[in-house]
């Protein structure tokens, strides 16, 4: 009784103020519809871990409430926005690469409760983490990876976050629970992804070329491919001194995995690894290493950005070897601020890094002739 005399006090001294009065539940907050259109914005472009940067700019004249967002993909960003009815509960409208894309609102892809569905949309050789309750703080009890086919007994939401019963197709039905945007009607194709075509080239007469679940020959194989298959690049970094690209299959599934760069061809003839090409690549140690090296090639005028993923308090060492006088390079911090000005290649870097992400080293050619040389970098 005490309680619902507060709140009869509370709705009239609002009243008395001029404040409009929304009662309990009537509005989902700002956050909530920043959360849910960055997860859909993950979503549509098949990015679980991409960072994003989103803004609430406010109720149009019409009630709706307008989101806009930019996520930052690996070699680019894309941006996209989020419509919100009156109440701010139920997205109405989600917009990406030009287009109203409303396939991808988070209601119009909630499997049905008891429908089969499928695990989509890790990252390659991540496994979905099956928790015994509708969250992160719940035991984790298994795990799934893509392509696994689950039945779904039911989502609901936990904060921001839509997470879903299911039952594993076992003998032994065991159950759990993961995050909805993991899940796919079975037989549904995911989204589509943007990148080059390019052709198998250069795999020996009767050989195939393995596809891998990761960027080197440490990770499992997943498919194979022959000479002049057609399949859509979406990304290459360095592995050891070998450069791999993820790719996608032009199939209904659209199946991804990793190959060796060296046989990929661009359509139209130009090798996916051309030296006069300007790229931007990862760099990634091997488990346990503090740092790589590897022989790289770069044409006349062109530049590579290393990504290179490192913390606060870390030593840097960049040391380009056999580059020549006509190759120069810089760093920059992951704010974008920069490291270490234009020097030139013989120049050895060595420096304590005071910000943690990526890091970019940016490396350039101002000679008219290609130029290989040799790398080694760590981050210690």
């Amino acid at each position: 009784m005490r309680q619902l005399q507060k709140l009869l006090e509370a709705i009239v001294l609002s009243l008395l103020a001029g404040v409009s009065w929304v009662g309990p539940g009537a509005a989902q907050s700002t956050d909530f519809m920043l959360n849910e259109c960055s997860s859909a914005g993950q979503t549509y472009f098949r990015d679980f871990n991409a960072r994003t940067d989103m803004r609430y700019n406010g109720q149009r004249t019409d009630g709706t409430h307008a989101i806009n967002g930019r996520i930052y993909l690996e070699t680019r960003y894309e941006d996209f926005a989020c419509s919100y009815e009156r109440g701010g509960r139920r997205m109405v409208e989600f917009f990406a690469e030009g287009r109203v894309r409303n396939a991808y609102l988070p209601d119009a892809g909630t499997p049905s409760e008891g429908s089969v569905v499928q695990v989509t949309g890790l990252s390659a050789g991540d496994r979905l983490n099956l928790r015994a309750g509708p969250g992160t703080s719940y035991a984790r009890v298994g795990a799934l990876s893509n392509g696994s086919s689950v039945r779904n007994l039911g989502c609901r939401m936990q904060g921001s976050t839509r997470w879903c019963q299911v039952e594993l197709m076992t003998n032994r039905r065991e159950r759990g629970w993961v995050a909805g945007r993991y899940l796919t009607l079975a037989g549904a194709a995911p989204p589509p992804a943007s990148g080059p075509l390019v052709r198998v080239t250069g795999v020996p007469t009767n050989d195939v070329l393995n596809v891998r679940a990761g960027p080197g020959t440490s990770y499992r194989i997943v498919g194979a491919l022959g000479n002049g298959a057609q399949v859509r690049e979406l990304g290459c970094e360095m592995q050891g001194a070998a450069r791999w690209c993820q790719i996608e299959m032009l199939t209904d599934m659209r199946e991804r995995g990793w190959v060796n760069a060296r046989y990929l061809l661009r359509e139209g003839g130009q090798a996916t690894q051309l030296p006069s090409a300007s790229r931007m690549q990862r760099i990634r140690f091997q488990p346990g290493a503090s740092g790589t090296e590897f022989t790289d090639d770069l044409g006349p005028g062109a530049t590579v950005t290393y990504l290179l993923g490192a913390r606060n308090g870390q030593l840097l060492t960049v040391e380009l070897i056999g580059a020549g006088p006509n190759v120069y390079y810089r760093i920059f911090n992951p704010d974008g601020s920069e490291l270490l000005g234009a020097v030139n290649a013989a120049q050895v870097y060595r420096g304590q890094l005071w910000q943690s992400g990526d890091h970019k080293i940016e490396v350039t050619n101002r000679g008219s002739r290609v130029q290989p040389y040799s790398a080694l970098i760590s981050a210690r």
